[in-house]
């Protein structure tokens, strides 16, 4: 007799309703968002979140060894897991390709414009905690050393999107524009109201440094620099020599910083001097010669040109920031205070918050008396942390098991 062919939707559930399922969720999620536009998913803080997943965790034992119906098999089978999975990667796949800034439009009405705080986020998570929690506990159930690797791996991610989706309402994220000399004990948070924290911090003093300016032709009349695509402007050296078209342009005075005086550009280091070079241009077609000052200008200081003719002058780039840090005094009282270093990407630690250099006043340049920090506290980012030590425990493990295997053949 020949086996009866299982009909769609008869359990034991497979591919076809699994990514019916998730990808149902995903369109049911994006018509929620567009129904209550304008009111995004409250996410729970301290210590409701808590409860829930200790909650959602007990939820998971008691089903998984207690309900044997055909839905809690299918929650914990490879087809729902791997549906799970492909919607979330969907969403944040949406979420790299989509700028994260909310505008007006279709896109911004299904919450495309912020995924993570989107209806669709929430149940597409949900689901995935559900699947990847269902086989965890199963798995677990019949843990032995051969699965450790499976249970490190699918508990891990399990921990890190919990601890991030539950955690993310205890996230605090504010911003301090710290002004040279002035001390100031209240941040700002993304609604410009004030908050009153913990220390006070000191702006002492703020440092840029600098590439050094590129030099090239420009369009007079539009201000555009003439440049090829892939091209790149070359940097400004002492004696520089350079091939522009038909033009040889050299360099046979570079100051790095200067002011003018008597129509001529002199050594100067006050604030707002700027990076000068004295060239000469020659046409080689025409042997049209030109030469003059040449300089990219600042707050203070007009900006310099070498006109060659209509359609040519010759112009130099404001010099961009390589490396821009601030040196902050933190009081605890007012006798009681340390110094720290603050620099991009190299975050300090005070009291429980991460402080991030961010920003500066760009007009001011070099010379900016401001300082933009970022304050960010995450409670649950040790969480996070142990999930993904254990993600990279697993894979070692079967990394090493592996070679245990082939060493053994």
């Amino acid at each position: 007799m020949k086996n009866k062919e299982r009909r769609f939707w008869e359990h034991p559930w497979g591919y076809k309703e699994s990514f019916l399922i998730a990808f149902t969720i995903l369109i049911v999620g994006m018509l929620v968002e567009a129904l209550t536009y304008g009111y995004a998913p409250t996410t729970p803080v301290w210590p409701y979140n808590l409860i829930i997943l200790i909650g959602f965790v007990l939820w998971l034992i008691i089903a998984n060894r207690f309900l044997k119906t055909g839905f809690i098999k299918w929650l914990s089978g490879v087809p729902a897991a791997i549906a799970s999975i492909c919607v979330f990667t969907v969403l944040v796949l949406f979420m790299g390709a989509i700028q994260q800034v909310r505008r007006p439009g279709f896109i911004d009405l299904i919450g495309l414009t912020d995924v993570v705080s989107s209806w669709q986020y929430l149940f597409c998570s949900f689901f995935l905690l559900l699947t990847l929690g269902m086989t965890t506990v199963n798995k677990f159930r019949s843990f032995s050393f051969r699965n450790i690797a499976f249970f490190l791996n699918h508990a891990g991610l399990w921990i890190i999107i919990a601890g991030a989706s539950l955690g993310s309402g205890d996230l605090q994220r504010y911003r301090m524009h710290l002004v040279k000399d002035r001390a100031l004990f209240y941040a700002t948070d993304e609604y410009n109201q004030q908050i009153r924290m913990p220390f006070t911090l000191k702006l002492i003093n703020f440092n840029i440094d600098e590439y050094p300016p590129k030099i090239g032709l420009m369009n007079p009349s539009n201000g555009k620099i003439y440049l090829e695509k892939g091209d790149k402007l070359p940097e400004v050296t002492p004696n520089g020599k350079y091939i522009f078209g038909d033009w040889k342009v050299s360099v046979s005075q570079y100051l790095e910083t200067a002011k003018l005086k008597d129509s001529i550009y002199q050594n100067n280091k006050d604030i707002g001097a700027v990076p000068v070079v004295y060239v000469h241009a020659k046409n080689t077609q025409s042997g049209i010669k030109k030469e003059g000052w040449v300089t990219s200008g600042s707050f203070l200081v007009q900006p310099d040109i070498l006109l060659l003719d209509e359609l040519h002058a010759v112009a130099m780039t404001v010099p961009s920031s390589k490396k821009f840090s601030s040196k902050i005094r933190v009081f605890k009282k007012v006798k009681e205070y340390y110094d720290i270093e603050l620099e991009v990407n190299k975050p300090k630690t005070v009291q429980g918050w991460k402080i991030y250099q961010t920003g500066y006043d760009e007009k001011m340049g070099k010379w900016s008396r401001l300082s933009i920090v970022e304050l960010v506290k995450d409670p649950w980012l040790p969480v996070v942390y142990v999930g993904i030590f254990m993600v990279l425990l697993g894979s070692l493990y079967l990394v090493w098991m592996g070679k245990s295997k082939q060493e053994k053949k």
